[in-house]
């Protein structure tokens, strides 16, 4: 009986061992962040770090600094943009000089480029090559996905920033927004050859675009600011590009020479512009891409440092950077409504979004 009693302890105690060892090993899902929207926050500059938000809209949730959580480390000082395509995202830190590559899904860090002094915005231009714009050298440098191995760089203009790649033409728009100067050029690039095609003349400092449904490119011009002469000022200006022929179809004055328009975004149907008229001060604006005059008055009014339009849900966001220092504001708008659904609150500088 002892025997008994003794061999089925020992078989129990075998048991719960291994149902022990068994819920040890155990993994946890691994967290994905995707579908949603990440929040592309600058940091304060000059010192700290930017970081990045995950903000999901169905369940109204925000998961703050997910960067930094996932790899242990910070993404760099000026986190100025993000963008993404299905494998990798480029997370682009500006006074840093680093553009962190990471795996879509899960944030993990793959690799650092680090070869450019002031990297500001990343796009695909192909299916195995990503273009970079580069303030301090004035330059778009472009890299083979996914060594990363330098295919070429390019000449383009004074600030370099946001670009639109025309896929079916195989041609980078290079918005030269003037960086620490100014300039009123948009330069065009074969991705094939990697040659400047020719620089399109537009009003100073074209700082954001938009697509409509015609396949025509919309650029917002915050125009010329002397801060030592304002008298000197120019005002902004949008203007409409004919991708077919790389002409200006169209430009539509602002009156306000002292604000800088900005932050150029466009409806889910291709048809409706919504841009703020002075980048650090102004209100939202919005106008029907048949309209050939700002409008008199805006439709959200209150500042907005950062806007733009989930093309995936329909949305409109605005980023409050409030007094600069301390954390910021998200507030997501219904559209055509512009009811607001939710806020929250993010990190320093909200500055760009990216939709997933």
């Amino acid at each position: 009986m002892r025997k008994f009693n003794l061999l089925a302890l020992i078989a129990c105690t075998s048991l719960a061992v291994s149902c022990s060892r068994d819920k040890d090993d155990v993994q946890l899902p691994e967290r994905l962040y995707q579908p949603g929207v990440l929040i592309v926050n600058e940091g304060p500059f000059g010192t700290g770090t930017g970081t990045l938000d995950f903000y999901d809209p169905q369940t109204r949730k925000l998961e703050s600094d997910i960067y930094q959580k996932v790899n242990g480390v910070p993404i760099g000082n000026i986190f100025q943009s993000a963008f993404f395509d299905l494998a990798f995202g480029y997370l682009v830190a500006n006074n840093s000089g680093a553009v962190r590559v990471v795996d879509a899904s899960n944030i993990k860090l793959v690799r650092s480029i680090e070869d450019m002094a002031s990297p500001r915005y990343a796009v695909k231009t192909g299916t195995s090559s990503v273009a970079i714009s580069d303030w301090a050298s004035g330059k778009v440098f472009f890299y083979q996905t996914p060594t990363y191995s330098k295919l070429a760089e390019v000449e383009s203009g004074n600030g370099p920033e946001r670009m639109y790649f025309n896929q079916a033409a195989n041609k980078l728009y290079v918005l030269n927004s003037g960086g620490f100067f100014t300039d009123s050029t948009i330069s065009v690039i074969n991705t094939t050859n990697y040659q400047l095609i020719k620089k399109i003349q537009v009003p100073f400092n074209p700082n954001a675009f938009a697509v409509d449904r015609d396949g025509k490119l919309w650029v917002i011009c915050g125009g010329r600011k002397d801060f030592t002469n304002p008298t000197n000022n120019t005002p902004g200006a949008l203007v409409r590009i004919n991708m077919s022929t790389d002409q200006v179809e169209a430009t539509i004055s602002f009156t306000d020479a002292d604000k800088f328009p900005s932050n150029l975004t466009i409806n889910r149907d291709k048809d409706v512009l919504y841009f703020v008229d002075d980048k650090y001060f102004g209100s939202v604006y919005r106008m029907n891409i048949t309209s050939m005059s700002v409008p008199a008055a805006p439709v959200i009014n209150r500042t907005a440092y950062a806007l733009a339009i989930d093309d995936l849900r329909g949305d409109l966001y605005v980023g409050d950077a409030g007094n600069f220092n301390q954390a910021g504001k998200m507030i997501r708008y219904q559209i055509p409504a512009l009811t607001p659904v939710d806020s929250q609150q993010v990190g320093i500088i909200p500055g760009n979004f990216t939709f997933r």
